[in-house]
């Protein structure tokens, strides 16, 4: 890849048009349904008893409300006192934060409140089709749909540029 010579110059890939349209469209679609079967859940899965998630969570929107009830957009200028809360508001995206789908297929919602000794007691969800999964701190604690009755953790939680890589397990009734 880099550092190799290229096979062809770039202004020629741009000018040249494809020999075989209809087998490029046909890649094209084969590739986009790939994608999309690799995001939604097979019906086969629904035998399966544990599920893994990997996935990149980009934040759409970070509400942070003060004890005082001063509302702002962003984190405080200080440290959070006991009671200050912030939400936030994510899409997710399978993949993680180099390498994932153009599309989300999942969303987000996470609440946390900053408790008397500086720790967040968090809770959230995540919209998965037309299912949900219920967090508390990094435990899987139910859902609705495939996922009514799950339990499970979050194997992994990563800070990365625009928001966060995730892995979480799934057990399933």
């Amino acid at each position: 890849m880099c550092g190799e010579p290229a096979a062809r110059s770039v202004a020629t890939m741009l000018t040249r048009t494809p020999n075989h349209p209809i087998r490029t469209l046909a890649i094209a679609v084969a590739a986009s349904l790939a994608i999309a079967l690799l995001a939604w859940p097979a019906p086969s899965d629904a035998a399966r008893k544990t599920e893994t998630i990997r996935a990149f969570s980009k934040v759409v929107s970070f509400t942070y409300t003060s004890v005082d009830g001063t509302v702002t957009q962003g984190p405080p200028a200080g440290e959070p006192k006991p009671g200050d809360v912030f939400e936030i508001d994510s899409l997710d995206f399978v993949g993680n934060h180099e390498r994932h789908a153009k599309r989300a297929t999942m969303s987000d919602y996470l609440r946390c409140t900053f408790l008397a000794d500086g720790t967040p007691d968090c809770f959230g969800y995540t919209a998965i089709g037309g299912s949900l999964l219920r967090f508390d701190g990094m435990e899987v604690i139910g859902g609705t749909g495939r996922y009514h009755g799950a339990t499970g953790k979050v194997l992994k939680n990563k800070e990365v540029p625009g928001g966060s890589d995730f892995v979480v397990q799934i057990r399933r009734r």
